[in-house]
């Protein structure tokens, strides 16, 4: 029996079309496995080349990293804000050192510490910190600085020991301990950026792509620091680690605004501990993007929620930084540095 010309040649064409689409796709195969691999061999590279510029203690079975210069009493622990870590707060570390011991750390996940154990809660962050002070020998009672999330966990802290709180500096730290509906909206957003960037950065997408944007899409925190941290902020970004722990600690945000709410409840919950309450002027617009910030004055309703947070002390005091946006510590890191001062003076007095 013939066969059709036409059969035969629609037959070879398919043929071709399909031994070109295994080509392909055993290209598309090779490549995404040699970004991969990159991925890993570069993150190995660069974690060895740059060692912590503190110590790494054992902290519950996992290596956390603190890091502690100057001299004098009380010692100051400065804990960042969600999706940050210590390298955004060396330049201020390195003037506050000047006045009194400053300690800046990483919360496990985050920079040169190692991933911790479930839950990433204000709670167990509280517990972790306290235990690695311990282990380095670092006396207390402190003076917390906490920026954003870091704000909350300070509260924590203070909570669950107040023998070791000295006093508070609360960097535009959330001002409710239930989260508003547009809160809430802007925390699922980021949480949607954030798993999208882990898979990206933990398949070496990200790594290839990320020298084609150029300055511009950098993201805020890396755009306001020196040469040399934005160096190790950038690469540190690059690591899925950092990823799945900012995604770890929003979804267990809604836990860790009650546990402070709970720590802070009552009338002048800190006694007269000395607590400075430091406002930004400018807040970022619901739908942008940490690559992508657009920002419009504070209202005033805002201004006045901070201000009830000064009444957690009888010596409370709330500043607002009309110029700043929520990087108050790089946008106006003169306001922390002062801020930060003025309480370790009056526990001093």
């Amino acid at each position: 029996m013939e066969t059709d010309p036409q059969t035969e040649r629609s037959r070879g064409c398919l043929s071709r079309i399909v031994r070109i689409a295994g080509v392909l796709l055993a290209v598309a195969v090779l490549v995404l496995l040699g970004l991969f691999i990159n991925q890993r061999l570069a993150l190995r590279r660069f974690w060895d080349r740059h060692p912590p510029p503190g110590e790494t203690l054992q902290v519950n079975g996992h290596a956390m990293h603190l890091h502690c210069i100057g001299t004098g009493s009380p010692t100051v622990v400065i804990d960042a804000g969600s999706g940050s870590f210590s390298v955004e707060w060396l330049a201020s570390q390195e003037n506050l050192a000047a006045t009194t011991r400053v300690c800046v750390y990483d919360r496990a996940g985050y920079g040169w510490s190692d991933a911790g154990p479930a839950p990433r809660d204000g709670v167990r962050v509280a517990n972790e910190l306290h235990t690695l002070l311990q282990a380095a020998g670092e006396p207390g009672p402190y003076v917390l600085a906490g920026h954003s999330l870091g704000g909350v966990h300070a509260q924590v802290f203070a909570g669950r020991y107040p023998d070791q709180t000295a006093g508070l500096v609360l960097v535009d730290a959330p001002s409710e301990y239930v989260m508003s509906p547009e809160f809430r909206d802007m925390t699922q957003g980021t949480l949607g950026t954030y798993r999208t960037i882990r898979f990206l950065a933990g398949s070496g997408i990200l790594r290839a792509l990320a020298p084609l944007g150029g300055d511009d899409t950098m993201p805020e925190q890396a755009q306001k620091m020196d040469a040399d941290a934005r160096e190790i902020y950038l690469q540190a970004i690059l690591d899925p680690q950092h990823y799945s722990t900012g995604i770890a600690e929003i979804e267990h945000l809604d836990v860790t605004l009650q546990q402070a709410g709970n720590a802070m409840a009552g009338e002048q919950p800190l006694g007269d501990r000395p607590l400075i309450v430091l406002t930004a002027g400018r807040r970022a617009v619901p739908g942008d993007t940490p690559f992508d910030v657009v920002e419009e004055p504070v209202d005033e309703a805002e201004i006045a929620r901070q201000s009830a947070m000064a009444a957690l002390s009888s010596r409370g005091e709330q500043r607002t930084i009309a110029d700043s946006g929520h990087l108050i510590h790089l946008d106006a890191p003169e306001a922390v540095l002062r801020a930060v001062t003025d309480v370790v003076e009056m526990v001093r007095e």
